[in-house]
């Protein structure tokens, strides 16, 4: 969702999935935090209808590392796609949970694990 502060209080508007900025930048932003990674190193390549396909090479032995996200609500779904993976959409109930929104000029991604932890992330979206 993207929030805004009004004169009255906070509110929210939903965003669209198919809105291909909002898809690109939580894309990159969840794939940094899931793997750990700098932001920075996301790579988008693509946006494919409600998909968009990301890449970053890990630095400790220079291999590819290919990921698909799509968003539903407030949830950012994502799959390998590496060519050897199963390219199984993390949608099991034992799959960790990745939320995103916007407030202002920033992204938070929210990771809520299977045991009841979460852990948040925050990029500026000009710097996705």
């Amino acid at each position: 969702m993207i929030m805004f502060t009004t004169f009255f209080g906070l509110a929210s508007l939903p965003v669209k999935a198919n809105d291909s900025s909002v898809l690109g930048k939580a894309c990159k932003a969840a794939v940094a935090s899931v793997f750990g990674r700098d932001h920075k190193s996301m790579k988008l390549d693509k946006i494919e209808g409600d998909v968009a396909f990301v890449h970053y090479i890990r630095s400790s032995d220079h291999s590819l590392w290919a990921v698909k996200c799509k968003l539903d609500g407030d949830r950012v779904i994502w799959a390998s796609n590496n060519p050897d993976d199963s390219k199984r959409w993390r949608t099991d109930p034992l799959d960790d949970v990745v939320k995103y929104s916007i407030e202002d000029t920033m992204l938070t991604i929210t990771q809520e694990y299977t045991d009841g932890s979460s852990s948040n992330d925050e990029y500026k979206l000009s710097g996705l």
